[in-house]
């Protein structure tokens, strides 16, 4: 009796025994699977760009993960051009036509109201360099057309005085195809200028 008592807790450890070993090789089965998956999946996101015989490593992306970066730069490039004016009327109308491929009419029609008012002719002939510094862009991604508001400065500088003003533009900005001259792929839409502080002049000495 005892041994075949014996004999039925050696079945049943061998049982237990071979049930571990199964269910350990199912468990190393499932995570190797997982981890293959895992490293083909991470190794199809890099991508070798050769560059003079130097082989260099760079992660493909999904582009919505960027489209807010992408989205400020756009904004903050589109402000650098358009408000950046040397005395120079051939850089001034070269960066507006670069500006102009970023936005739509809106961004020519207060172009051509400035330049009725002179104010380009202005900055020709009293040598002023304006140079703009864009604080702050906003952008909501969450509703389309994305609403823009920009809080930007822009310096005039002379040869006896420098003068600061604060401004904040408005504008849509909805998505088109990418080109070489719209690399982001974006389009400002209905911009205007919505806050003009008074200018703060400095005397240079």
């Amino acid at each position: 009796m005892k041994e075949l008592i014996e004999l039925e807790k050696g079945h049943r450890r061998a049982r237990q025994l071979v049930l571990t070993v199964v269910a350990g090789c199912l468990l190393l089965c499932i995570v190797s699977v997982v981890l293959a998956f895992r490293y083909a999946d991470d190794a199809s996101r890099r991508i070798y760009v050769v560059n003079r015989g130097v082989a260099l490593e760079a992660f493909s992306a999904n582009v919505l993960e960027n489209r807010p970066a992408e989205a400020r730069f756009h904004i903050t490039r589109f402000h650098e051009l358009f408000f950046t004016n040397p005395p120079d009327a051939r850089s001034i109308e070269a960066n507006f036509i670069k500006a102009s491929f970023m936005a739509d009419e809106s961004v020519k029609v207060t172009f051509e109201r400035l330049k009725e008012d002179n104010f380009y002719q202005k900055l020709i002939q009293t040598n002023t360099n304006q140079k703009v510094l864009v604080e702050k862009v906003e952008v909501d991604m969450k509703k389309y057309p994305y609403r823009v508001r920009t809080i930007f400065t822009i310096t005039q500088e002379r040869a006896t005085n420098k003068s600061t003003r604060h401004l904040a533009s408005e504008a849509t900005l909805v998505d088109v195809t990418r080109s070489e001259v719209n690399p982001q792929g974006f389009l400002l839409r209905n911009f205007r200028i919505t806050e003009r502080s008074e200018a703060y002049e400095e005397v240079i000495p």
